[in-house]
């Protein structure tokens, strides 16, 4: 999602501006803007957490694994993960953290480097989705990004079909609806440096 905008779109060089929340947010669908109400009105409270809120987030995160069927990384990864961006500059890594009451309902991780800010892993109760706990911490996410003068909200990855019985159609409505835009890269690529092991190992994928 562009988070700037021309200050001029018939003249390219005049520059560009930093979107205000409001603007974003009148960018987003009707079921966002509503599910972001939701969430202030159900009293749904978003924070930074620390690294010593990882082992909530992940255990949340397993749960969000179980119920949607992928394999979860280890907490050591994400620790790793952590330590690593942080090391030089703290602002790189941020784990937001939504609650309800006492429930934790959604958590995030994101990662801003320069003027790129990413929304990198999450996970969400499958208690309490009425709250909007997922609506809510994006939103704080992005408000972030906003006021980090970011210039890009990007929510990675997205299926390449809108077929209505893809498994995934949901998180790409969710992607969808905050009115961010597709964009396709070239993708990952392959360079085998030792190919009798590359082609074994291709076989091995394929079989598991």
């Amino acid at each position: 999602m562009p988070l700037r905008t021309p200050v001029d779109p018939a003249d390219p060089a005049a520059g560009w501006r930093q979107r205000t929340e409001d603007e974003v947010l009148k960018g987003m669908n009707q079921l966002w803007r509503r599910n972001i109400k939701r969430a202030a009105k159900e009293g749904v409270e978003v924070t930074a957490g620390d690294r010593t809120d990882l082992k909530a987030f992940h255990d949340l995160y397993v749960h969000t694994a179980e119920r949607d069927g992928f394999t979860p990384r280890p907490l050591s990864y994400f620790e790793t993960m952590h330590d690593a961006l942080t090391a030089d500059a703290p602002e790189r890594f941020t784990l937001w953290l939504a609650r309800h009451e006492t429930d934790l309902v959604a958590a995030t991780i994101a990662i801003r480097v320069g003027e790129h800010a990413w929304y990198s892993y999450g996970a969400s109760s499958t208690e309490k989705r009425e709250v909007r706990g997922s609506n809510a911490v994006q939103w704080a996410m992005l408000r972030d990004a906003i006021a980090a003068g970011a210039a890009v909200y990007d929510l990675r990855g997205i299926t390449d079909t809108l077929d209505a019985d893809d498994p995934h159609v949901g998180l790409i409505q969710f992607k969808v609806g905050t009115g961010g835009e597709a964009v396709e890269y070239a993708g990952e690529w392959d360079l085998p440096v030792n190919r009798p092991l590359y082609k074994a190992f291709q076989l091995y994928l394929k079989r598991r």
